[in-house]
């Protein structure tokens, strides 16, 4: 296993942190300094330590779903005086990172991992992961406005066109409206909606693959069921594939 990966996960960090904490001189293996940010290490016999710590991989993977609210960030540093994930979650989220993003102005359902390889593997375009989102526009889109939602739009330089998209109603002039997305680029829907003259007022995601949002109020975490996770994982591997063992690379 490569040391950034495994610090990154037993430490509760990014790879880029961890890459940081080699670079800095905090970590040694056997009392050893490392071999640059990729040296090969067995995390069941060699000892790590970070600034004078052992550090080991957690046991199990742990799996949370964040019911995120609007103006939070996903990220471990603040900015602009908005509080982030970890901020608000303490203890709760430490040592693990977000399964892909949700913007600030987002809210709902985000997933919390120390699983590396899976999250990767979710996040990875092969799999093609269902992401659902309720979505607040305005104005309340007719006929042409939907067509040209659905036809899609280029986002980081590629054509993205929504699974689906349905209209759940109408609230104070606002259409509510479902969309179905397999991609996961930034602010995508918030460009789609430009693109066909919307503005989005509110967006929710409610489903990241076989995990929904359900009755989980704003603010609040739960623990993933086996079942979840298992669901993930086979979510996760291509058509005629397969999921590396934890911790590979």
């Amino acid at each position: 296993m490569r040391l950034n990966l495994f610090l990154a996960r037993a430490a509760g960090g990014s790879r880029r942190e961890a890459d940081g904490w080699i670079r800095d001189g905090r970590v040694t293996i056997n009392g050893e300094p490392p071999r640059g940010f990729g040296h090969p290490i067995d995390p069941d016999r060699d000892r790590i330590t970070l600034g004078g710590r052992l550090v080991r991989l957690p046991a199990e993977p742990r799996w949370l779903a964040y019911n995120k609210p609007p103006g939070v960030l996903v990220s471990r540093r603040g900015q602009g005086g908005n509080p982030t994930i970890y901020d608000l979650l303490g203890a709760r989220a430490a040592g693990l990172h977000p399964v892909g993003r949700l913007d600030l102005e987002s809210e709902g359902l985000l997933l919390l991992t120390d699983d590396g390889t899976l999250s990767e593997a979710l996040l990875h375009p092969r799999s093609a992961l269902r992401r659902e989102y309720r979505v607040w526009v305005a104005p309340a889109p007719d006929t042409a406005r939907l067509r040209l939602l659905r036809a899609g739009a280029v986002v980081e330089g590629e054509t993205v066109v929504p699974d689906r998209v349905t209209v759940e109603g109408t609230e104070r002039g606002q259409g509510i409206l479902r969309i179905d997305l397999r991609e996961g680029k930034k602010r995508e829907i918030r460009i789609l909606a430009k693109q066909a003259g919307l503005v989005v007022r509110r967006l929710q995601r409610v489903a990241f693959g076989p995990v929904v949002l359900g009755g989980l109020r704003r603010g609040l975490v739960r623990r993933l069921e086996s079942a979840e996770i298992a669901a993930l994982r086979r979510g996760a591997i291509p058509r005629g594939g397969r999921l590396s063992p934890r911790g590979a690379r």
